[in-house]
């Protein structure tokens, strides 16, 4: 049996699904109707979209808690703040800043590193999108041996799963990819590897981030702010030799006026497309975990696919769309967000006991257990507990 659970606050998560699809749209549309594919351009206006729009709910956040008695809880996105009289110890300011100065890092080469395999023509557009599995892998690694965080029987169960799929997507990538003279074993190789440099600093920025927001109780927003400000910095450095602006140069110079104002406001909805994106995906880190946030990144990969396929811009071996090709991947995708959704429990397997370690099953497990303990403070007569109550109760389960 396999049961939906969302829990209140889903909607977060969901909203930093929203905003990624839309910005994958985007992009999609500049590289269709504009011919512009991987921009350089992106990374500054992504690092920019970071800082305004952390700059902008972290201002509006202490406006909102500014009005409240102190002491008091408050809640925003939904963000708890208490003003406890014992505090963890706490890193100190200069560890802090130089974890925020490593997401930044990390932010930017991951960013820049995904643009590099822009120059493998041949190699296949979605094979970055069909890795992403690797995440939470990754995430999970992190969480157990360095945090020291335990993993529960679904959650293994779904990382053997996922792994089983990424090495099968990586041997079809080797049986179905044309090896010649555009693309070399070394570079399809070294592509390879470009992609899971990629991944590991991606994750090692979340996991970062992760740290900060429950160990040290940095504001999400202010970290997003700092991650924005470091990444444009290294961006411009790395832009002095490698300029961001000759395509949209040579845009202006061979298009009509019209089709540079189009261009120009595509771009500035990618900045607010960013920020709102990195917002949600850092209130998800917060409030459940990287492995949610990666999840999101993922979830709708089996209809990226589909469009791929069906546009035929992916998929192709051989000079043609290969059928076999995209519904072995198209396959490893379903099962690979399915068990996404076990490990992040927004599915849960009734069977062989992978229900039992639920944050659902806890906390029913949790209200049954109070409710009988007030049933039995009520009366110290065991026998007048009514049956059909304990038959009620136990339907929680």
């Amino acid at each position: 049996m396999i049961k939906c659970a969302l829990r209140h606050n889903s909607i977060f998560p969901f909203q930093f699904l929203i905003w990624t699809f839309f910005r994958d749209i985007e992009t999609t549309l500049i590289s269709y109707f504009f011919d512009l594919d991987y921009l350089l351009i992106y990374t500054p206006l992504m690092f920019l979209g970071e800082f305004l729009a952390g700059l902008t709910f972290y201002l509006y956040q202490k406006q909102f808690l500014s009005k409240k008695k102190k002491g008091k809880i408050t809640n925003f996105m939904p963000i708890q703040f208490v003003k406890a009289k014992h505090r963890l110890i706490k890193d100190s300011k200069t560890k802090i800043i130089f974890l925020l100065i490593t997401t930044g890092v990390s932010d930017f080469v991951q960013f820049v590193i995904l643009l590099q395999t822009s120059k493998f023509m041949t190699l296949s557009g979605s094979l970055e999108q069909r890795l992403r599995g690797i995440f939470t892998i990754n995430y999970a690694l992190f969480y157990y041996y360095i945090l020291r965080l335990p993993i529960f029987k679904h959650q293994i169960f779904s990382l053997i799963i996922i792994a089983i799929c990424i090495i099968i997507v990586i041997i079809t990538e080797f049986i179905f990819q044309e090896i010649n003279i555009f693309l070399s074993y070394v570079e399809f190789i070294y592509a390879f590897l470009l992609i899971f440099i990629a991944i590991f600093f991606s994750t090692l920025m979340e996991s970062i981030e992760k740290y900060l927001f429950e160990y040290n109780e940095l504001n999400p927003f202010l970290t997003l702010l700092f991650e924005g400000i470091f990444g444009f910095i290294l961006t411009s450095i790395y832009c002095i030799f490698n300029s961001p602006f000759d395509d949209i140069i040579n845009f202006y110079k061979n298009k009509q006026t019209y089709e540079f104002t189009l261009l120009i406001f595509t771009l500035i909805l990618y900045v607010i497309l960013s920020g709102g994106k990195n917002s949600f995906r850092v209130v998800t880190t917060k409030i459940y975990s990287p492995m949610t946030s990666s999840f999101m990144e993922y979830i709708l990969n089996p209809f990226y696919l589909i469009y791929y396929f069906i546009s035929g811009s992916d998929f192709i071996s051989l000079g043609k769309n290969n059928f076999v090709y995209f519904i072995i991947n198209f396959v490893i995708s379903l099962i690979i967000t399915f068990c996404g959704g076990v490990y992040n429990e927004f599915l849960i397997l009734f069977c062989c006991g992978l229900e039992r370690d639920t944050y659902i099953q806890v906390r029913n497990r949790s209200n049954f257990e109070n409710e009988l303990n007030k049933l039995y403070e009520g009366d110290d007569d065991d026998s007048s507990i009514s049956s059909d109550y304990i038959l009620e109760l136990n339907n929680i389960e």
